[in-house]
């Protein structure tokens, strides 16, 4: 297991949507990682992304290396809460990043609420 200084979880995802969000000028883009499904806020302006496009989702307490092409910023891990699946809730300052698991995301991956973390999506 990582020391909690050098987080990073990193999956090989596929972009099955992207759909206009509720508020204007925001994307809501849709990733299937397997067992994990993703749905990540992104400004419409700045997205680069398109539907069906394999992408490599990142979540580190460190900076990723990305490109121009790429996205990355950071935030914190806000929540998680568990209902039929568990729901872990990442903000960016306004867009927010939500991660549906079968299992806990924070435990299985040693990360906790209100830990600084860079989420990215890095085009392959």
């Amino acid at each position: 297991m990582l020391s909690k200084n050098s987080y990073e979880y990193q999956e090989l995802c596929r972009i099955t949507s992207i759909e206009q969000g509720a508020i204007r000028g925001i994307d809501v883009i849709k990733l299937d990682c397997g067992k994990i499904k993703i749905d990540v806020d992104m400004i419409s302006q700045i997205n680069v992304f398109t539907a069906n496009q394999q992408v490599k989702f990142i979540i580190s307490k460190n900076k990723p290396e990305f490109t121009n092409n790429d996205f990355c910023a950071h935030g914190y891990v806000v929540t998680e809460k568990h209902q039929e699946s568990y729901v872990t809730i990442i903000s960016l300052f306004g867009p927010l990043i939500r991660i549906v698991s079968d299992e806990s995301f924070c435990n299985k991956y040693n990360i906790s609420i209100m830990d600084h973390v860079y989420v990215c999506i890095i085009k392959t």
